[in-house]
């Protein structure tokens, strides 16, 4: 394009892309990314264990209700939910330790890859704080009624 009125063009002709100058993506090399992911998958795993100990707790808990109920009839406790809600709470344990794993594999790949910000996975962590409410809630309605 020609100048106009004495100014050059503000749009600059497009050039040719030289093919051989373009090069593969090369792995993340920085160690503090890595560690980074490391010390955000072993959040992930306290959290899940967190979660199966407190499980484990719940539905321990019960037993010793139950066992209490058999030396005083009076103080009859019938709620038999915190065995299942326990063992529930252990198995969300379960999966958020899986999912953790899952998602620290990617992203490291990814990283290797040369994707030097892989995208995070909000849907698993949304529905993590939604099973966590709903079973937060069922356990402060079993206290409020028991």
């Amino acid at each position: 394009m020609a100048p106009q009125h004495g100014r050059e063009s503000l749009n600059p002709e497009p050039r040719a892309v030289d093919q051989t100058s373009i090069a593969a993506p090369r792995p993340v090399d920085d160690p503090r990314v890595y560690l980074a992911a490391e010390r955000t998958y072993l959040a992930w795993v306290r959290t899940a264990l967190g979660l199966m100990g407190f499980g484990f707790l719940i539905a321990r808990f019960g037993l010793l209700i139950r066992g209490l109920e058999t030396v005083d009839p009076a103080r009859a406790h019938r709620s038999h939910v915190s065995p299942y809600l326990g063992f529930g709470i252990v198995c969300v344990g379960v999966v958020v330790c899986l999912i953790a794993a899952a998602r620290h594999r990617v992203y490291v790949m990814a990283l290797q890859a040369g994707v030097s910000n892989p995208p995070r996975g909000l849907p698993a962590t949304m529905l993590l704080a939604a099973i966590l409410a709903t079973s937060g809630l069922v356990m402060a309605i079993l206290i409020l009624l028991y």
